[in-house]
């Protein structure tokens, strides 16, 4: 799927431009920007406490495990 995105400033938008080779029919969504919120503290250090254990690669990672996405 090809997609285009471009932040823009909604007071400058007279016209949507669509690249030829998109075809005769898009899609448009039009979606606010949210503002990133840093990540607090206590949650980054929750974060490097996770991926020290090594639960994700080694449990969530194994072969044995991913038979659940066989469904």
């Amino acid at each position: 799927m090809d997609a285009l995105r471009q932040v823009v400033d909604r007071k400058t938008i007279t016209s949507v431009c669509v690249p030829e080779e998109f075809g005769d029919k898009v899609e448009i969504i039009i979606l606010p920007i949210r503002e990133e919120k840093k990540m607090s503290a206590t949650s980054e250090a929750m974060l490097n406490l996770q991926e020290q254990t090594g639960f994700a690669k080694h449990v969530l990672g194994d072969e044995n495990e991913d038979v659940w996405n066989d469904f």
